[in-house]
């Protein structure tokens, strides 16, 4: 898939997850369905021997969302700078959906000052700890900024996969929920630095 492609398909996706919040009644979080998958991972020890391990992983469907006490245009200002803050390049900038991210981007061990597997549940790689941490991940982080009265709704979908010599392909990572929180609060840092 393309990277125009691809960063369509995840607009789309974050733009399926915005609902009109009914009057008079605080909108339902995005159901989120919980998926988990168990694969065996063939490591190779430094003297030569094999060990198999069983990976788990658990994913959940659908954006987080947090509320930020400022306009959707103010927090949308200042989002591509939260995310320079947090260490990530922005890729992605829609204006007329409020949408900043970067859908294909690539980080090892670390993202800004903290490590991926603090943002991403990989599974675990025995001897080498969290996989997150020891492998390439491949990202796909957008957010949205929906406007919901003089406030706004920080929506941001988080996607992530590593790629390990040992392993036949892919192996999907689910968001911990701490990268969404911490775009929604660089974003506050930002609009009380202005």
């Amino acid at each position: 898939m393309t990277r125009t492609s691809l960063s369509a398909a995840l607009l789309l996706a974050l733009s399926a997850c915005a609902t009109a919040p009914r009057e008079a009644e605080a909108p339902a979080a995005p159901r989120e369905e919980v998926t988990r998958n168990t694969q065996m991972i063939t490591t190779v020890n430094a003297s030569g021997g094999t060990t198999v391990l069983p990976i788990t992983t658990t994913s959940f469907s659908g954006a987080r969302e947090v509320e930020v006490q400022a306009s959707a245009d103010n927090v949308f200002g200042v989002l591509g700078e939260a995310y320079t803050d947090l260490g990530m390049t922005v890729g992605t900038i829609d204006p007329p959906n409020r949408t900043t991210g970067n859908a294909n981007f690539s980080a090892r061990g670390k993202l800004g000052r903290a490590e991926i597997s603090t943002y991403l549940d990989c599974g675990q790689t025995g001897l080498r700890g969290p996989a997150a941490n020891a492998f390439p991940v491949r990202l796909s982080v957008l957010t949205m900024v929906i406007p919901h009265g003089e406030k706004s709704r920080v929506r941001t979908l988080v996607k992530g996969a590593y790629v390990a010599a040992e392993t036949s392909g892919a192996v999907a990572c689910s968001s911990t929920g701490e990268l969404e929180g911490a775009i929604a609060r660089a974003v506050q840092l930002r609009l009380a630095r202005a």
